[in-house]
């Protein structure tokens, strides 16, 4: 699961806003009990004390006028002085005729004589469900007003009027409101957790978005670091890659240029030096400076090998720009190399015994096929035997071994020779490239053979490399083998 997080920036995102919403919403649940205190609202509630007063009241007036007697009332107004000596809270109760003079009271009570009217309007004024707001922590208890119950009496058929009072008791409750603040500190830990989680891949962009205003600056050498596994991590790849490429390519590119004006340059001196020969070899037997006969066939004997040459390497020149050019098309066939080799070396072993030296060859039994152009092949193998015989010193061996692995077959030709240094062992098979003449059984050669010997192995699929060591050089070449084999 980890993994499959870590490579796709959709479900990180997805993840993340899941635990950045987790985190807002613990934040906000820890902050509002604190934005709850506060915003905390007491409420004083006196009605239930207050109906309690009127209840006692009432029963007490209902039994004085059932009973027809004061009994109840003299036994409530005894009940309340006992309260009021116990130094407990007590109500107050008067008894008035209808003129408000106070016939019974309590002992607390000091009225003698009461405003029937303004008292009774004082009574009806006074609401019993009168709760008082304040806020803060505790309530601040405001001034309580007395509450009065009020009831008529008629006690043997004489009118009185009863009244209860005292200052109710409050019962308080507490209100919370948490407020806009616990959202606000949520929506603040959610942007700052999303703004945090997200920092890293933010810089990644960033030095993505860097990267390739470099790389468009023509830095291709440039590359952005990568970190992770996921898209941005693949677009970043994907980025260096291209700048990989358009720089290897602009590189390939500076590099043919370069190639082109070497070749331009080494073709020009190559083809100017056979020329510059004839042409004066020919002059002097146009003007007919030459002493006798002899002279004269000498003459034309040296401007023809010139002659030769320049055709040798006119030929050579074609033949590599058609190879390299990479659309030469190759007819690809089974090929025996047993015989074709073997062919070769018949051809060859004058030339080579004229210089005293031998070929040897160790084929195995089997016949051999290479799937590979005829042609190109005995090009490739005639080019490499002479360049054995050109370079290989006197009296010595030309060794040519063939061997089969499972998916291709190796040709190795080797020779005794000078020896090589690492720079003359990479640079065999550049074109016009030519060792030391002190070498070579030739003064002059096209510097393409060991080229064209390359792009015809290539072409083909193959591969070849030169080897020195104990004073021989050996070329080993790989050919495709036969599918039929």
């Amino acid at each position: 699961m980890i993994i499959r997080i870590s490579r796709s920036i959709r479900i990180q995102l997805i993840t993340t806003f899941i635990v950045c919403a987790l985190l807002a919403f613990f934040a906000s649940r820890i902050a509002a009990p604190i934005f709850e205190n506060i915003n905390k609202k007491a409420t004083i509630d006196y009605s239930q004390d207050m109906q309690s007063i009127n209840w006692q009241a009432k029963i007490t007036a209902e039994t004085t006028v059932k009973e027809n007697t004061m009994g109840a009332i003299k036994k409530f107004i005894n009940e309340q002085n006992e309260l009021l000596l116990e130094n407990r809270s007590a109500l107050k109760v008067l008894v008035t005729d209808e003129s408000g003079k106070v016939l019974y009271k309590t002992k607390q009570a000091q009225e003698v004589q009461i405003n029937l009217h303004d008292t009774i309007s004082n009574v009806m004024s006074f609401a019993i469900n009168q709760p008082t707001y304040t806020s803060g922590d505790e309530p601040e208890w405001e001034s309580r007003k007395e509450f009065i119950a009020f009831y008529p009496l008629t006690i043997k058929d004489k009118n009185l009027y009863m009244f209860v009072s005292g200052i109710p008791e409050g019962n308080v409750t507490y209100s919370r409101r948490e407020g806009p603040f616990p959202f606000l500190i949520g929506m603040l830990v959610f942007i700052f957790s999303f703004l945090m989680i997200t920092k890293r891949k933010m810089k990644q962009i960033e030095a993505m978005a860097h990267g390739v205003k470099e790389i468009a600056k023509g830095n291709l050498g440039f590359r952005i670091k990568q970190k992770g596994q996921d898209e941005i991590a693949s677009l970043t790849e994907h980025i260096n890659n291209m700048a990989e490429e358009l720089m290897n390519k602009m590189e390939k590119e500076r590099r043919l240029e370069k190639q082109k004006n070497e070749l331009i340059t080494n073709v020009s001196h190559d083809l100017r030096t056979p020329l510059t020969s004839i042409i004066g070899y020919l002059r002097l037997l146009r003007d007919g400076k030459f002493e006798n006969k002899e002279k004269s066939n000498e003459y034309i004997k040296i401007a023809f090998s010139k002659s030769q040459q320049l055709e040798n390497l006119i030929e050579d020149l074609f033949e590599y720009t058609k190879l390299s050019d990479g659309n030469m098309s190759l007819t690809q066939q089974d090929v025996c190399i047993n015989k074709l080799l073997g062919q070769l070396i018949d051809e060859i072993t004058p030339q080579a015994e004229s210089h005293g030296l031998s070929i040897v060859k160790k084929f195995p039994d089997e016949l051999l096929y290479a799937f590979v152009d005829s042609e190109q092949t005995v090009r490739l193998f005639d080019n490499l035997l002479m360049n054995a015989i050109k370079y290989s010193k006197d009296n010595g061996d030309i060794q040519v071994f063939l061997q089969r692995h499972e998916h291709y077959l190796e040709v190795s030709i080797a020779n005794q020779s000078d020896e090589f240094t690492k720079e003359e062992l990479e640079n065999l098979f550049e074109r016009f490239y030519k060792t030391d003449h002190s070498r070579s059984r030739v003064a002059e050669g096209s510097g393409l053979g060991l080229a064209i010997v390359k792009n015809i192995v290539e072409l083909q699929g193959g591969e070849i490399k030169a080897e020195y060591e104990n004073g021989v050089v050996q070329f080993i070449i790989w050919l495709p083998i036969s599918p039929e084999q």
